[in-house]
């Protein structure tokens, strides 16, 4: 997943790749922000930066010069440099360790919201871009300016003065809304107590890692590095059950209410502006376009896997009978240890022997040494302040020079980010502003599970499009400005390499220095589809709750009556009484409507996949293509012709559908 702030308000010998040296620069200097403010004065910065922002503003507002995509977008972009530094607001409002600066961070955002909202809304600024000349604009600057003008009108600069002041209020609402509810989903930590009998079952470096207290009990979190290997190893169903809960209940019952407000505000807002409903206003300008496309999409995926993924259950309940022969269903909170087991008895594939492979250390490595090998560049250390001890930093270099830097916060903490995602600081462009990322995960310090592994590679393949994409002269179209339902596929297509021998032999290493065998690896690639069915079922539910949420009127509908009828037509899992899913279901805020894009995306990257897997995985001269024409375009031209440009041929979703076709 990766996060943008922008005007949408509206990541055969062994080879260990170190790098520990050779090292960056050193730096005591911050890249855009002082980590070491204190909340007060990180509020007077930003109110600093803003309030420049306003000043260059006005005076673009009222430049009577001739306007030119020159003279315009340069005024435009400088007022934006400055302004990026609010990304990195975004950012501490996620990972850093105090709360004040959080509670600062979460203020100066409300700030920039209402300035951006008047950036879209001035009138003076709109005719100032609808009078350019674009006879003499190349192709991208034509694009550029035609994509403004359409948001332009989407935010309702053409609306009467009432309106405008209407949507800006209810976008500054819909802000503060929004981040109050990533907020409670973050603050709101829960754990279960568990007895040793009941930790039977899991790793023992998991076991050695959660001692009993004095009265003999043991707390279980739902930080990742907790909940997730209790769901696949413990043998304790009640544990299972009872954690699943828990997690399944975080910021219940405060998003409740909140949801609410942000459904509704978001719906008034789409109306207002002449839209049926606000997914039909967050997918216009989007590749799928419409929510009738985008619920078609969806239904197309959920009929292809509806076959394999009951075939999946069966298997699933079959083995649940073997501990509870009147089991007549399998619950959610039991699917991933069943799995498990199915992997070991069907497949040979034990899951606590391939997480022997994967410490934490040697899978970052790894993950460096591929996107080294694959694109020719170089990841070295940044020396530079953090906002935490387990923050690192780092810089990619490519012939010797410094083309992006990025922050690694990669384990789990109170009050910190609890999923994994890219952010997006700074976009880089053609006159040499170096591209930005963050990232945030909660992995374990050691052993990792091969799911993890493929989440960080997944926050990794954002971080690398942000680091090739600023290729352009104007902000507007460089780095990932480009429809937002393509910003995935990258992300998704570089999964695949976690599969792949040659990759993993290089990074997965056991404790006695023993590469993963290649057998292992083939039972893995065996196993690898065995369930594959069921989740994307799953997703395909998710993206319905998101798609359903805000494709109707917010008072036709209950949250928890929807989400019921919609899981009980498109999950595999019955729901679980008292866990009230949608109040953590993040992406409703930052992704709203378009929970889609997942599987959209997927569609796009198993297109792109195909030219790899006909000339090698590994392919330095594909990889390179790749980079230029479709993470290198950014945001010149409309997705489908870069598609186009690297395949030979128009995307299709043919190669998806075929796909799915492999999990019967």
């Amino acid at each position: 997943m990766t996060r943008f702030l922008s005007g949408a308000l509206l990541a055969l010998g062994v080879i260990l790749p170190t790098h520990a040296a050779p090292q960056a620069e050193v730096s005591t200097a911050v890249d855009g922000w002082d980590y070491s403010l204190p909340g007060e004065e990180l509020a007077q910065e930003c109110a600093t930066v803003i309030e420049q922002a306003r000043e260059d503003f006005a005076a673009i507002e009222n430049d009577t010069s001739e306007p030119t995509v020159a003279n315009v977008y340069s005024r435009v972009d400088a007022m934006g440099k400055g302004l990026q530094r609010i990304q990195y607001v975004s950012y501490m409002m996620a990972v850093h360790p105090d709360t004040e600066v959080q509670a600062a961070a979460q203020d100066c955002i409300q700030l920039y919201s209402d300035f951006r909202v008047g950036v879209d809304l001035s009138q003076k600024f709109y005719r100032r871009v609808a009078a350019i000349d674009l006879d003499s604009a190349s192709p991208a600057e034509r694009l550029m300016v035609e994509r403004r003008l359409r948001d332009f009108r989407r935010a309702g600069v053409d609306r009467d003065e009432a309106t405008r002041e209407k949507v800006r209020e209810l976008i500054n609402e819909i802000t503060a809304l929004g981040t109050q509810f990533d907020k409670n989903i973050r603050t709101d930590r829960r754990s279960v107590e568990a007895s040793a009998a009941q930790l039977q079952g899991l790793p023992e470096d998991y076991v050695a890692a959660h001692p009993a207290d004095e009265d003999g009990v043991i707390r279980i979190s739902t930080d990742y590095p907790d909940y997730f290997p209790v769901l696949q190893y413990s043998d304790s169903d009640d544990l299972r059950r009872r954690i699943f809960i828990a997690a399944k209940s975080i910021a219940t019952p405060a998003n409740e209410e909140t949801l609410t407000e942000l459904l509704e505000k978001r719906h008034e807002l789409a109306r207002l502006l002449g839209y049926q409903s606000y997914a039909a206003m967050a997918m216009d300008g989007l590749m799928v376009g419409t929510p009738q496309r985008a619920a078609s999409f969806l239904a197309e995926v959920g009929d292809a896997v509806r076959e394999p993924a009951a075939r999946d259950m069966e298997i699933l309940l079959a083995r649940l009978r073997e501990v509870d022969p009147e089991a007549q269903r399998v619950e959610a909170w039991q699917a991933p240890w069943l799995m498990n087991k199915v992997r070991q008895e069907q497949y040979a594939l034990d899951a606590m022997e391939i997480r022997e492979y994967f410490d934490f250390e040697r899978v970052q490595a790894g993950i460096f040494g591929l996107s080294e090998d694959l694109f020719g560049i170089d990841i070295v250390r940044w020396e530079t302040p953090t906002w935490h001890e387990d923050v690192t930093a780092w810089e990619i270099r490519e012939n010797g020079k410094p083309i992006g830097r990025f922050y690694l916060d990669s384990h789990p903490r109170e009050n910190k980010y609890s999923h994994a995602a890219h952010w997006t600081l700074r976009t880089g462009l053609r006159d040499g502003q170096l591209p930005l990322s963050g990232m945030a995960m909660n992995f374990p310090r050691g052993l990792m599970e091969h799911n993890q592994v493929d989440t960080f590679l997944h926050e990794f393949g954002h971080l690398l499009h942000n680091m090739f994409s600023g290729t352009q002269p104007w902000l507007d179209i460089s780095g990932m400005n480009m429809e937002w339902d393509f910003v995935e596929a990258p992300s998704q297509m570089l999964e695949e390499w976690i599969w792949d021998y040659q990759t993993l032999r290089r990074f997965a290493v056991n404790s006695e220095g023993e590469p993963i065998p290649a057998a292992l690896v083939e039972k893995m690639r065996r196993a690898r589809h065995f369930g594959e069915a069921a989740n994307t079922a799953q997703q395909i539910f998710y993206a319905n709750i998101s798609l359903n949420y805000y494709s109707r009127d917010p008072g036709s509908f209950e949250l928890l009556p929807l989400m019921m009828e919609l899981q009980a037509r498109y999950s595999p899992y019955p729901y679980v009484p008292g866990t009230h899913f949608y109040n953590n279901f993040g992406h409703l805020n930052g992704y709203s409507s378009n929970y889609y894009i997942y599987q959209w995306s997927k569609a796009i990257a198993t297109d792109l996949m195909s030219r790899f897997r006909t000339a090698g995985l590994r392919n330095t001269d594909v990889a390179q293509a790749y980079r230029a024409k479709v993470l290198g375009s950014a945001g010149s031209r409309p997705a489908d012709e870069m598609l186009k440009d690297f395949l030979g041929r128009p995307f299709s979703t043919a190669a998806y559908k075929k796909y799915l076709d492999t999990l019967h």
